[in-house]
């Protein structure tokens, strides 16, 4: 017999997490938690919310605004709305199952000031970062309350009967293939940054969710919109990949290029702090072309005059240079863009339910909400906002007992071999034509590649190989489809197209 949920959530992010604890709050028990790992959760250093107590004159108004001018206009304004005016919902949430933010010495909550925000409503811990204490809390609050999470199970698909989710094939601990039956299906199951190379993404988000969403009929959205964190660490080899968070720039530091030049002063005469991610990436990415990078095609951040306790209020940065040799009160860090998050995914209505009845999205399994880029801190906030919402909505159903459903067949295929002669080509493909520049030739050379490769019966034989591949190429048609550049798809051979934004959306 096959197992059987009121509600089935694959992955154990923060989404995930949030879901899972607002669904308990609200009476669902019979909730099914499938992941892996933990995703990029534990890596969390901020996330933010307006609070009453802000003493910026920060407003809901404000954030709304904010998000939708980091996410370049095409955000979808209803979820952008929803997240915003959610906020303290959010936040009493994360309280509620004993998640502890930092405080000043006047007990009031300590906020800090990253990318994109107008005003500092960044909360933190400084003493560990904070997505390590989300999952604590959460993950011990769940099993209290007896909701097990089943490690080790990897979501292969999603299945469908009539339109209408059904339940989800997984591979369980012992590396068998079954099916796992449930009228309500949520996707917490992350990004794609993996497919591009060196990131900063947790190894195991693999990728290739996306073409699993679409064989099961969900639409996408954004798709083409990759993210590059503009400040990871790029020297010594043993801190490489270490982001440097922006909230350095609000604490006072700033970037210099190879000639110790501020060079964002030239384009944000105000200073580097509350820069958006997308104009840090440009900038630095103009130095280097200019001959004006660093030995390691970035550019060099100053932290050297930051008093060292502010420094060590991030333990996690700190302490990672510390043990590689580079004192950051004495020396010049060096730093540039890598593939860090994803803007694009599933596409949902105001629950967060997908085109598929039943089939939910959470985190950044869902599009919609971030536009071209996102907000620094914004991807916990909307992992914790979107999970309340789409609880709440599944709650709000009349009935969420299991349906009796065909016996389906639980189908999936490996091949190594086949792995191993598609996939890293298919991975070259992806960061040459959704790299930092697009061109229209590339893109097109891609999508015919992608197609010869899909188009034989061998790659078949290996199921992974097959959604890696059909994931890259759905990014690389999104791609093609955007010709004018936002974000950080910047295409090259439409500049005419990006005229008539920039007056509407000044970085």
């Amino acid at each position: 017999m096959a197992k059987k949920h009121d509600v089935i959530i694959v992955g154990m992010g923060l989404a995930s997490l949030a879901t899972a604890a607002r669904l308990s709050e609200l009476g669902v028990k019979d909730i099914g938690i499938y992941t892996t790992a933990y995703g990029g959760t534990p890596y969390i250093a901020a996330i933010n919310f307006v609070l009453p107590d802000n003493p910026y004159g920060d407003t809901i108004g404000q954030y709304n605004d904010d998000m939708i001018h980091a996410g370049y206009g095409i955000n979808n304004r209803t979820l952008v709305r929803d997240m915003t005016a959610s906020t303290m919902e959010g936040y009493n949430l994360l309280c509620r199952w004993g998640v502890e933010f930092a405080k000043n010495e006047d007990g009031t909550t300590k906020l800090r000031h990253l990318s994109g925000h107008t005003y500092p409503r960044s909360l933190c811990c400084t003493t560990e970062l904070i997505g390590v204490e989300i999952v604590k809390k959460l993950v011990d609050g769940l099993e209290e309350n007896g909701i097990p999470i089943h490690m080790g199970y990897e979501c292969l698909h999603v299945l469908t009967e009539d339109g209408h989710v059904c339940g989800i094939t997984v591979k369980n601990p012992e590396g068998g293939i079954e099916n796992i039956h449930a009228p309500v299906v949520v996707a917490g199951w992350g990004g794609v940054g993996n497919l591009f190379g060196v990131s900063t993404y947790p190894g195991d988000i693999k990728g290739n969710t996306l073409a699993i969403a679409k064989e099961a009929g969900a639409e996408l959205v954004d798709i083409e919109f990759l993210e590059y964190e503009p400040m990871v660490v790029m020297s010594p080899p043993g801190a490489v990949g270490e982001p440097c968070p922006t909230a350095m720039l609000g604490e006072g530091a700033y970037l210099l290029n190879s000639e110790g030049e501020r060079f964002m002063l030239k384009v944000r005469p105000q200073g580097e702090g509350g820069s958006p991610k997308t104009l840090i990436n440009k900038q630095i990415w103009k130095e280097v072309d200019a001959g004006r990078g660093t030995p390691h095609g970035g550019a060099w951040v100053d932290l050297r005059h930051i008093d060292r306790n502010v420094l060590k209020a991030y333990p996690w940065f700190f302490n990672r240079l510390m043990d590689n040799g580079v004192d950051p009160n004495q020396e010049l860090v060096e730093v540039g863009p890598m593939a860090h998050s994803f803007s694009g995914g599933i596409m949902v209505d105001e629950n967060y339910e997908s085109t598929v009845a039943g089939f939910y999205a959470v985190g950044e399994a869902c599009g919609g909400v971030h536009g071209a880029c996102r907000c620094a801190g914004n991807a916990a906030s909307q992992a914790t906002l979107s999970g309340l919402l789409c609880a709440q909505a599944i709650a709000g159903l009349k009935a969420c007992q299991p349906e009796p459903v065909h016996d389906l067949p639980a189908e999936y295929k490996e091949d190594a071999g086949v792995y191993g002669r598609y996939v890293p080509e298919a991975k070259a493909i992806a960061v040459k034509a959704l790299g930092i520049y697009r061109r229209g030739e590339d893109l097109l050379q891609a999508r015919a590649r992608l197609d010869e490769m899909l188009s034989q019966q061998e790659i078949k034989k290996d199921t992974q190989a097959f959604q890696i591949v059909k994931s890259i190429r759905l990014m690389v048609e999104a791609a093609w489809n955007r010709k004018e550049s936002r974000g950080t798809h910047m295409r090259l051979d439409y500049p005419e197209a990006d005229k008539e934004y920039e007056k509407e959306f000044p970085i």
